[in-house]
């Protein structure tokens, strides 16, 4: 891959760079700097307490950066709010060399090393996930697209010229995105993290309980779990890093030409922020309809038909703030959603709609 997503296929030399520019990665800071022990080490952790006793085994991983965040973050507070609508999904990601040699759509889930699901945290229970429960609903959004619950493969996007902010109504370009029997569902490492701790999927898929457990040790989801699983997310990554570029076949064919004139398709993949997928329909050899519902579209995204927030705005609930003309608590919840959000966020009195801060990055 080179910056924009554009694929080229690999030559020796990639691979070999690849693997020296993994192997510095892991030797010159995620061991020495951010865990302060080996990879091996860190993997043997599958619970709260094996995560407690580690911070205690050693000075090198309390005085870690990741030890360093785990105790500043309960020091300020961080455990204490930011939980969200407690409901998760992930579509599931890295195809597997050999399951996912004839992909299909039905077959996506059962071919993912990383399995996909939903986690609904109020009754504990793990389930799988398919494209066809997603709708988007636009009650709320500067589309003129009615109030249904529509799926991707059913809308057409129609913005509203000259659109102005009225929480009462459309207040954003965002759509409200939702599963047909969960509701409002958040993504990213959180979900990512939670899912993999459950028993459903296939028996080879990646399980690991240690986030999951977690989660219920502390109460739930706040803003020092959700970055939590993000950090001990890079270890995983890490690994499946490796696992790819031992899989690389430099001769066999990269590039499938599609054949098809007429169709609908879908693909789906997580990016670091959670779910991105894609939905097309194909006539005559050309693309009459295509959506897209990105990572970020899940979490920001704005009360839906029947009024329930997003996992943001959730999240925002009953956040404290010390000072209001600079909440830097706000950015503390939107940052453990999504860092591409920090420069974005404005701050308004709801009351006066006087702009109380605005922040922008250098």
């Amino acid at each position: 891959m080179v910056p924009g997503g554009v694929m080229c296929a690999p030559t020796l030399t990639d691979i070999t760079r690849a693997w020296s520019l993994l192997e510095y990665f892991r030797t010159n800071w995620l061991e020495p700097v951010w865990l302060g022990c080996s990879l091996e080490r860190y993997e043997e952790i599958q619970t709260y307490d094996d995560f407690m006793n580690w911070l205690d085994e050693d000075r090198k991983h309390r005085d870690s950066d990741l030890g360093l965040y785990w105790r500043m973050g309960l020091d300020i507070g961080l455990d204490r709010y930011g939980a969200g609508v407690g409901k998760y999904v992930t579509w599931g990601y890295l195809p597997h060399e050999d399951k996912y040699q004839n992909p299909t759509i039905e077959g996506r889930n059962a071919a993912m090393i990383m399995k996909s699901g939903v986690y609904d945290s109020f009754t504990n229970t793990h389930t799988l996930m398919d494209h066809t429960f997603t709708r988007e609903n636009t009650t709320h959004s500067w589309y003129d697209e009615g109030t249904a619950d529509i799926h991707p493969f059913d809308r057409t996007t129609n913005p509203i010229q000259k659109n102005t902010k009225d929480f009462d109504n459309a207040y954003s370009w965002s759509t409200s995105v939702r599963h047909q029997d969960f509701g409002r569902l958040e993504v990213g490492a959180l979900s990512r993290q939670l899912v993999a701790g459950g028993k459903h999927g296939e028996p080879w898929q990646h399980q690991d309980g240690f986030i999951l457990d977690v989660f219920k040790q502390m109460g739930g989801a706040s803003i020092h779990v959700r970055q939590l699983a993000r950090v001990h997310e890079l270890v995983k990554l890490y690994r499946q890093a490796e696992h790819c570029l031992r899989e690389f076949k430099l001769n066999d064919p990269w590039y499938i030409r599609p054949k098809e004139k007429d169709g609908r398709g879908w693909g789906a993949t997580e990016a670091a922020r959670g779910c991105l997928s894609h939905w097309v329909e194909v006539e005559g050899g050309k693309i009459k309809n295509y959506q897209v519902i990105a990572p970020t579209t899940w979490n920001v995204g704005p009360r839906d038909g029947e009024g329930a927030r997003g996992p943001i705005e959730e999240a925002l609930i009953g956040t404290p703030i010390y000072d209001p003309r600079d909440p830097v608590e706000v950015g503390h919840v939107a940052r453990s959603f999504d860092s591409c959000l920090v420069c974005t966020v404005h701050a308004h009195d709801a009351k006066t709609g006087e702009e109380l801060a605005r922040f922008r990055t250098a």
